[in-house]
């Protein structure tokens, strides 16, 4: 997993800038439609969990290099999300993954890494000048897992988290 992030890491300051956005009402939405489902397991935590997240890591970081650079990571972020909807049915599967390629459809793809068949689709929008990439999503539609990161993300802070192999 850290040696894709370092690829992933490596090949978004090279991806080119559409403007592309992803829409978080849209992605939003769907985790919520998630949680309908039978099967489906899905984590939400959004500014004010962020926040209490970012304050357990900031007391941990004060002896953890690796923590620090966790922070780091984490400081921009304001909601999460994470959908598992593996254990839907049949149904529930085409009809998420429908959605989800629908609302990703207007954002833009940074990278689909493919690993046999699978594959995984990372969106984003990337800031050169800052170097930094807005609403990360990353999506697999043959895992049926969808990870949503809504914020700033430094992409030197992945890089070096992702080096640490």
């Amino acid at each position: 997993m850290k040696r894709l992030l370092l690829i992933i890491s490596i090949l978004i300051p090279f991806s080119a800038y559409a403007g592309g956005s992803v829409s978080r009402a849209r992605i939003n939405h769907i985790v919520s439609e998630c949680r309908a489902c039978e099967g489906s397991e899905v984590v939400h935590v959004g500014w004010l969990g962020t926040a209490a997240i970012r304050g357990i890591i900031r007391l941990a970081a004060m002896d953890d290099p690796d923590a620090r650079e966790a922070l780091t990571l984490l400081r921009g972020v304001r909601s999460l999300s994470v959908v598992d909807f593996e254990d839907c049915s049949e149904s529930d599967k085409a009809r998420l993954r429908s959605r989800i390629s629908a609302a990703l459809s207007d954002g833009e793809m940074l990278i689909e890494v493919a690993d046999g068949q699978d594959k995984m689709r990372i969106y984003g929008v990337v800031n050169e000048k800052t170097e930094s990439v807005r609403d990360f999503v990353l999506y697999t539609p043959g895992d049926c897992a969808l990870i949503c990161l809504f914020g700033t993300l430094p992409i030197d802070t992945v890089s070096k988290i992702a080096a640490n192999d």
